[in-house]
């Protein structure tokens, strides 16, 4: 007989306190039949997070008495989008994916839109954090959220004590103050010891999400989804370039602006250049005083120096916004137009949504959860507690092409450091080089 592991045990007992509260209180609201009934064959799920330990969940909240009537087949994350596109083809492919915003829209055609009569519009908003709102249009959800992935502040507690540095800084204002205290630079402009990841592009990592979280907080929300009625089809925008009315100023270029002085040899914060190891490499390494990551890495930072004494903090918020926001990484359930199973899929859905679930997956992945009642009660460890609150600041955006995005954004920053740009410029160009991208995806649209 199989050995019991131990987070089946502790799961079990979640879920048996948490099923009565979880089934009552999650319902979509508008849909006839009992939305946790098993309806139809076992719906099939794909996605690329691990097979095991997924399944493993399944079963053990299915053992305390929520059914789940589904089953998750792992693909890999490289070839995800080919290996469904040959499926489908042939007539093979899941009811179900569970997939980013970020790629989202590769598969918008594919998906089933689920309207406000089968998902409640109202007790959507009540159950899930406000990033999980990205997945509505004018008609409908295109996926209902699973999981996030928060940008955090992972700071070096050696370092701050070293330069007699209590805490980490809460606001960039306070990064800026930090630099030139705690910065080890020769008078060659050789960086010994950084303070922050911030500045350069390619040995940055998370370099597009924080340059993204940047943008979020000035309030540029980079892309914008509407919902055209008369043409029945969703088309994308880019915000790049809008303006703050009050101000009138491209929020966009200042929080370039901010980005980039720390890869600036003549900026007073300058901390950072090319010639450095990787971020991540540089904080593990004991080198970097603060490093910007996901709340997944912890476990691999720990993995690379084990002995690193290290904390993690809310990353750091502008002045001028009034809201706390932070980059997340949101992965949600969509059904897919070829499935034969609809209602089987969206009572899966419901449940691996619900907060026995959610609960019970937090515990494993190390992740907050997306659920509003279950962020309300906050874990008692440090990383806990600053994984829930990031959740609720998590923002994000539609990226028309994850890849060419990317490599747009690294282009933007580099041309700036180099002098072949200024920021107005260099900004201008990615925002028409967005567009070309968007163009496309609508007019994929418009002939569909």
């Amino acid at each position: 007989m199989k050995d019991t592991k131990p987070f089946q045990i502790i799961f079990i007992a979640v879920c048996m306190l948490l099923t009565v509260v979880g089934v009552l209180a999650f319902s979509f609201g508008g849909t006839k039949k009992n939305p946790d009934e098993n309806v139809g064959p076992v719906v099939v799920i794909w996605g690329t997070k691990e097979e095991e330990m997924f399944n493993d969940l399944i079963r053990d909240v299915n053992n305390a008495g929520v059914p789940i009537n589904a089953t998750y087949v792992q693909k890999d994350k490289e070839n995800f989008n080919q290996i469904l596109l040959e499926a489908l083809a042939t007539g093979k492919g899941p009811d179900v994916i569970l997939t980013s915003v970020e790629d989202i829209l590769t598969y918008q055609d594919k998906i089933t839109m689920l309207p406000f009569s089968t998902l409640n519009e109202r007790t959507f908003k009540d159950n899930f954090i406000e990033e999980g709102e990205i997945f509505r249009t004018d008609i409908g959800f295109l996926a209902v959220p699973f999981s996030v992935d928060p940008l955090v502040l992972y700071w070096n507690r050696d370092i701050f004590t070293v330069h007699n540095k209590t805490a980490p800084p809460s606001n960039w204002n306070a990064v800026v103050s930090l630099v030139p205290e705690m910065r080890d630079i020769s008078e060659d402009l050789a960086v010994h010891e950084a303070v922050i990841s911030l500045g350069d592009y390619r040995n940055i990592t998370n370099a597009k999400a924080i340059l993204s979280t940047l943008m979020l907080q000035s309030g540029t929300p980079i892309t914008s989804l509407q919902y055209e009625a008369t043409r029945q089809r969703l088309f994308l925008s880019s915000e790049l370039e809008a303006q703050n009315r009050e101000r009138l100023i491209v929020p966009a270029v200042a929080a370039l602006n901010f980005y980039t002085q720390f890869a600036d040899p003549l900026s007073k914060v300058y901390s950072w250049n090319r010639a450095l190891p990787a971020s991540l490499e540089m904080f593990a390494s004991d080198d970097l005083a603060m490093y910007i990551g996901f709340g997944s890495e912890a476990g691999l930072i720990r993995s690379k120096n084990p002995n690193l004494n290290f904390d993690m903090a809310l990353l750091p918020q502008s002045d001028s916004s009034p809201v706390p926001v932070t980059y997340g990484k949101m992965e949600g359930f969509a059904i897919l137009t070829t499935s034969k199973n609809k209602t089987g899929s969206f009572a899966a859905i419901n449940a691996l949504t619900g907060s026995v679930f959610l609960k019970a997956y937090a515990l494993v992945s190390g992740l907050p959860p997306v659920r509003r009642d279950l962020l309300a009660v906050p874990p008692s460890d440090a990383a806990g507690s600053i994984l829930y609150r990031s959740a609720l600041y998590s923002r994000g955006y539609f990226d028309p092409n994850p890849s060419k995005t990317d490599t747009i954004f690294q282009t933007m920053v580099e041309s700036i450091l180099s002098g072949r740009s200024s920021s107005n410029e260099s900004l201008r160009t990615t925002n028409n080089q967005f567009r070309l991208l968007i163009d496309e995806f609508n007019k994929k649209q418009e002939e569909e």
